[in-house]
């Protein structure tokens, strides 16, 4: 009896230690400051639709699903593989379908909060030529990083990034969001959030603003929505999407 005890005991306790509740980076452009456990492992997966102009010019851009691995390498350090399904709808040609570049992305957690200093990390990712669709490839290696900070206000959360992506050689832009985000409820969390991309040789500036919905199935299943536009005078620009994260200890 007591043998029993002890093991339901054992089972009971390392359960627990499992037991830390499911984050994600998705479904917003903001990725988590926080990284994943060591040994675990966590799949995002959703559809985004994004649709610039309106009427006969509108250009839409759907990746059915958007893919990402995340496997905790050590307490401090999260590796993540990234890539989508796109379909690309333009007027007047042919759909063009198919995997976009892998992505792989490592995660690097720096500092937790400790008063005005905020939770810390660091987000890079590298996007490899010759890989996924001809019409989606990159010519070289693109690479990119975001710093990311946050901080824990009672229940809202204020989140941060900054950093620059790194274009075929040739071009460099400077990339940002901030997010606020607030639970409704123990399972209901909302966030709304801005973020643009500087001017470059290639593009104009552009500033959005997107907002949704996560909701908790369990500690290990979070499912969620989006909903986000352009709020520049750049060309009409609207995305939705919906998605989930799960994750195994």
């Amino acid at each position: 009896m007591r043998i029993l005890l002890t093991l339901l005991f054992i089972t009971i306790f390392f359960s627990a230690q499992g037991q830390e509740t499911i984050f994600t980076d998705r479904p917003n452009v903001t990725d988590a400051v926080n990284v994943l456990n060591k040994g675990t492992i966590q799949f995002e997966v959703g559809y985004l639709n994004t649709t610039i102009g309106d009427g006969a010019s509108e250009v839409t851009f759907s990746t059915i699903p958007n893919f990402s691995f995340k496997y905790g390498l050590t307490d401090k350090i999260e590796l993540r593989l990234l890539t989508n399904y796109a379909v690309l709808d333009e007027p007047g040609q042919d759909n063009t379908s198919g995997l976009t570049p892998i992505t792989f992305s490592p995660k690097f957690f720096i500092v937790e909060q400790d008063g005005i200093i905020p939770k810390t990390s660091l987000a890079t990712a590298i996007t490899f030529p010759d890989t996924g669709e001809e019409a989606f490839q990159v010519e070289d290696l693109n690479y990119n990083f975001r710093v990311l900070f946050e901080y824990q206000f009672n229940k809202l959360t204020w989140t941060n990034s900054v950093g620059f992506d790194f274009i075929d050689n040739d071009d460099s832009v400077l990339g940002y969001t901030t997010v606020l985000g607030y639970p409704i409820t123990d399972k209901l969390g909302s966030f709304v959030e801005l973020y643009g991309f500087g001017e470059s040789d290639n593009n104009q500036d552009a500033q959005n603003l997107d907002f949704g919905l996560t909701y908790l199935v369990n500690n290990d299943l979070q499912v969620d929505v989006i909903y986000g536009f352009n709020i520049d005078d750049n060309e009409d620009t609207t995305i939705f999407g919906f998605g989930f994260g799960y994750k195994i200890n």
